[in-house]
């Protein structure tokens, strides 16, 4: 197995958060409740707070946790959450808005000025992040780039430097759909780079994972390709043949169900007119005599 290149080769750390803990064990008197040491975010609003004069005043819910912020630091950075604060003091993140918690907690943090540390794991739910709250604004100076241009860059970098990195970066995106792809293609663009590199080979290693994507998603990633790869769909057919193939697909225990069989043939047939995959006939009827002929096989 190849051997992970360093994580100064993406200017990262090994960890998300650098906090201080104080070891209680030889502390003098021990409360009968220890409270947590203040997050570097709860910090950084704190200092805010008194660098400007004004007291946190807005709201974000998200999963169940509560954040207690400045509208301006965040309406600095965000377009929406600019729009949703104009009027609102409070206000919940929520599906179809993909974020979780512990993200939102590195955007606000960036919103502050906080040094934003990404790393093969984080970079995909970042990106989205960036993407749906419409994190395109720079605080103004030259060398100050976006949260989008810092993790669209970051993806990139990340995704071309190794198969291990790549193959994190996809697994990652894997349950961040459809967002993931929807706004920035990131799973499809993940398989591309894969597909180059290992001569090729690459590619075959994300096979596993990508059969566990609902076949909904993986139309959606399909579809995503087709329009990226203008050039050759070739991969894009490799890519469909082996799902296909999938044992998703072609059974359930021990017979194809009639439901996933016809969403396979759903996809393939969407593909455009002269598709050569290997997924020929032989599947086609053995859709056609599991389901007892209750599909449509029709294929153009």
């Amino acid at each position: 197995m190849e051997t992970l290149k360093s994580w100064r080769d993406l200017g990262v750390v090994e960890t998300i958060y650098e906090e201080d803990h104080e070891d209680f064990s030889t502390s003098p008197s021990l409360s009968p409740s220890l409270s947590l040491p203040p997050t570097p975010l709860h910090c950084r609003v704190q200092a805010w707070s008194l660098a400007t004069g004004c007291e946190t005043d807005v709201l974000i819910r998200i999963q169940g946790s509560s954040f207690k912020l400045h509208k301006d630091a965040l309406a600095a950075r965000s377009c929406y959450l600019k729009r949703q604060l104009s009027e609102l003091s409070e206000i919940t993140l929520s599906p179809p808005l993909n974020i979780t918690a512990e993200i939102f907690t590195i955007v606000a943090d960036f919103c502050y000025g906080a040094h934003l540390v990404i790393t093969p794991f984080n970079v995909a739910a970042l990106r989205v992040a960036a993407e749906l709250l419409e994190m395109t604004e720079t605080n103004g100076a030259v060398d100050d780039d976006s949260l989008l241009q810092k993790t669209e860059a970051y993806f990139r970098r990340a995704v071309g430097l190794s198969r291990e990195y790549a193959l994190i970066v996809f697994r990652s995106c894997l349950s961040l759909l459809p967002e993931a792809e929807t706004t920035a293609a990131l799973a499809g663009r993940c398989i591309e780079a894969l597909s180059a590199l290992d001569d090729g080979d690459g590619v075959m290693s994300c096979i596993d994972d990508l059969k566990t994507v609902q076949a909904e998603d993986f139309e959606i990633v399909a579809e995503s390709m087709h329009y990226r790869l203008t050039g050759s769909h070739d991969l894009l057919y490799r890519i469909v043949d082996l799902y296909l193939k999938s044992i998703r697909f072609l059974f359930c225990v021990d017979n194809i169900c009639p439901r996933i069989a016809h969403e396979g043939i759903e996809i393939w047939s969407k593909l455009p007119p002269g598709s050569v995959v290997s997924l020929n006939s032989r599947v086609i009827d053995a859709f056609r005599s599991r389901t007892k002929g209750s599909i449509d096989t029709s294929l153009e």
